[in-house]
């Protein structure tokens, strides 16, 4: 549960820090001057319309994109001047994941974990995590031989084999059966519960919203607010059982910028 205590202790480094971010595409602007601070030990809905900007935050924060102006520094480290050990803080699960054809699917999990050193105890949470996603009895195929909601399970995996402080998922439950999603979130708990912060950038709504300790809204570039759902809820000027899509249309209606200094981190 959210740890709403002002008392409580925080953490003197935030494990994503985004400062003045700005990226055009053909003299667009998609993300504007944007900040965003987050802490350790947290799981983060990250919401918002088609065009928000939230996949171009994701990929810039990935280091897959440059940004035109910003800074990311990811648990403490800046993604430009520090980028090994930036990348090496960071796991990203794509919403279309590629994979080398000629690797089957236990040899893409021990490709990422003896790049990130991770290789102690391969075999043993290798077989794990896949039989947890239904994957074991496929560990011998190549990936174009999978289904689309199995490749999705497959990238999950890879997300979660080697080890990480921020992880970033776009659309990670889009394709997954109900059973996959109970797996997912479950993995994704014991995530935070770890001291990791995981970043999901989802249109599901009602899902985000029992799962999730932060939320983040954005719109155009920008974010309209972000913080705890009861925070939320005082910005909005919302009663205390209005949900989170009710909050985010009402602050789009009448931006609000809550601070994030004043979101106390989560506690597992």
């Amino acid at each position: 549960m959210p740890n709403n205590d002002p008392a409580a202790p925080r953490a003197l480094v935030p494990a994503l820090d985004v400062t003045g971010l700005t990226k055009e595409y053909g003299g667009r602007r998609v993300l504007d001057s944007l900040d965003l601070t987050l802490p350790p030990q947290a799981l983060v809905g990250l919401l918002g319309p088609n065009g928000a900007g939230k996949t171009t935050l994701i990929k810039l924060v990935s280091g897959l994109i440059s940004p035109e102006r910003g800074r990311i520094r990811i648990a403490g480290h800046d993604l430009q001047a520090q980028e090994a050990q930036a990348r090496g803080a960071l796991a990203y699960v794509p919403d279309v994941p590629h994979f080398y054809t000629e690797l089957t699917v236990l040899e893409h999990l021990e490709l990422l974990a003896r790049a990130h050193n991770a290789l102690d105890g391969f075999p043993a949470r290798a077989e794990k995590l896949l039989r947890r996603f239904g994957l074991w009895d496929a560990r011998d195929a190549p990936p174009f031989t999978l289904s689309r909601g199995m490749t999705q399970k497959l990238a999950l995996c890879c997300g979660f084999i080697r080890p990480s402080q921020v992880l970033l998922m776009d659309e990670p439950g889009g394709t997954l059966d109900i059973r996959s999603v109970d797996t997912l979130y479950a993995l994704l708990t014991e995530y935070r519960q770890g001291g990791g912060l995981a970043v999901l950038s989802s249109h599901q709504w009602e899902a985000l919203q029992s799962l999730c300790d932060i939320f983040v809204l954005m719109d155009a570039g920008q974010i309209l607010a972000a913080g705890h759902l009861p925070f939320l809820r005082d910005a909005a000027e919302l009663p205390a059982d209005a949900g989170l899509r009710e909050v985010y249309l009402a602050l789009l209606e009448e931006p609000s910028l809550p601070d994030l200094a004043g979101v106390a981190e989560p506690q597992a």
